[in-house]
C-alpha cells in the first residue's frame, strides 16, 4: 500500500514545484523549457531504440506498479500439485490441467512435459525463453538509463540557448530576463525529470525484473523435476530452500523446510550467479 501511495505523493510534489516555478516565470518560457528538454531527449531515444521497446517498457512499468510482490509460495504450491498429478494420475490428467495454468511460462513447460520432450530439450527451450526475457528487460533498463543521462544534458543545452539569447539582447532588460529564465528553467526541468521520474521508474523496473527472474528460475527447476517424476514434497523442499531468504516472515517456512535436502544447493547457486551477472 505504501509503495502505491509514495508515487502519488511524489507526483503531487512535482506538480507543486512546477506550479511554483510557473508563478515565477511566464507560461511561454515554461513551455519552451519543457520542449527543449523533453523533445531533445525523446528524439534521441527514438533514433537510438526501436519503437516496440517503448511500448514494452510502458507495459512493464504499468505491471510493476499494478501488481503486488510475487507469490513465490503460490507458484511452488502449484508446481507441487502438478507433480502429484504427474506421478499419481499420469500424463493424460496432467494434460487436462494444462489449460487451467495461468502462468504462461509454467504452462509452456508443462505442455512440453505432456508432449514427451526429453529433459535436455525442455531445459534448453525454457532457458532460451528465460534469456530472451532478461535481454528484453535489460534493453528496457538501458532505455531508462539513457533518458536519465540525456535529460540533464538537454537541460544544459537549454541553459546555453538561454545565455546566447541574453548576450544577443544585452540592450533589452525584458529579453534578458526571459533568456535567464529559459537558461535556469531548462536545467531545472532536466534534473527534475531525470531524478524524480526516470530514476524511480528504473529502480522499480529493476526490482520487478529480480522478482520475475526468480519466479522463472523456480518454474524451470520445477518443470524439470516434474519431467523427472521427482517426489512433490522434495520439489517443494528444494525450491523453498533456494529462496529461503524471501520467506523470513513466513512462520511456516521452517516446518516446510524440514526433511530431505538432497541436492538442494544447486538452484540457490544458480540464482546467485544470475544476479551477479545482472
Amino acid at each position: 500500500m505504501i509503495q502505491k501511495i509514495l508515487p502519488v505523493f511524489g507526483i503531487f510534489i512535482f506538480v507543486l514545484l512546477s506550479g511554483t516555478v510557473s508563478e515565477l516565470s511566464s507560461i511561454s518560457v515554461n513551455i519552451k523549457s519543457n520542449l527543449i528538454v523533453l523533445t531533445g531527449t525523446l528524439v534521441c531515444c527514438f533514433i537510438s531504440y526501436p519503437p516496440k521497446l517503448f511500448s514494452d517498457l510502458f507495459t512493464s512499468i504499468r505491471q510493476a506498479f499494478s501488481t503486488d510482490k510475487k507469490d513465490f509460495n503460490g507458484i511452488i504450491n502449484e508446481i507441487e500439485a502438478l507433480s502429484v498429478i504427474r506421478r499419481s494420475q499420469g500424463i493424460v490428467e496432467l494434460d487436462k490441467k494444462t489449460a487451467q495454468i495461468k502462468n504462461e511460462f509454467l504452462r509452456m513447460g508443462i505442455e512440453m512435459v505432456v508432449d514427451g520432450y526429453d529433459r535436455y530439450t525442455i531445459f534448453k527451450t525454457l532457458e532460451r525463453r528465460y534469456d530472451n526475457f532478461l535481454g528484453t528487460r535489460r534493453s528496457q533498463a538501458d532505455l531508462i538509463n539513457t533518458m536519465i543521462k540525456l535529460l540533464p544534458v538537454f537541460g544544459f543545452v537549454g541553459t546555453i540557448i538561454g545565455l546566447i539569447n541574453v548576450l544577443n539582447n544585452m540592450g533589452s532588460p525584458e529579453l534578458i530576463g526571459k533568456g535567464v529564465a529559459t537558461a535556469l528553467l531548462t536545467t531545472f526541468y532536466g534534473l527534475l525529470y531525470a531524478n524524480l521520474l526516470c530514476l524511480p521508474l528504473g529502480k522499480k523496473l529493476t526490482e520487478k525484473t529480480k522478482q520475475d527472474s526468480i519466479e522463472l528460475a523456480l518454474i524451470i527447476e520445477g518443470v524439470l523435476d516434474i519431467a523427472d517424476k521427482v517426489n512433490s514434497k522434495l520439489i517443494g523442499y528444494r525450491l523453498r530452500y533456494c529462496i529461503g531468504e524471501l520467506y523470513q516472515d513466513d512462520q511456516s517456512f521452517e516446518t516446510k523446510l524440514n526433511g530431505s535436502q538432497e541436492g538442494l544447493p544447486s538452484l540457490k547457486l544458480a540464482l546467485k550467479k544470475q544476479f551477479s551477472r545482472g
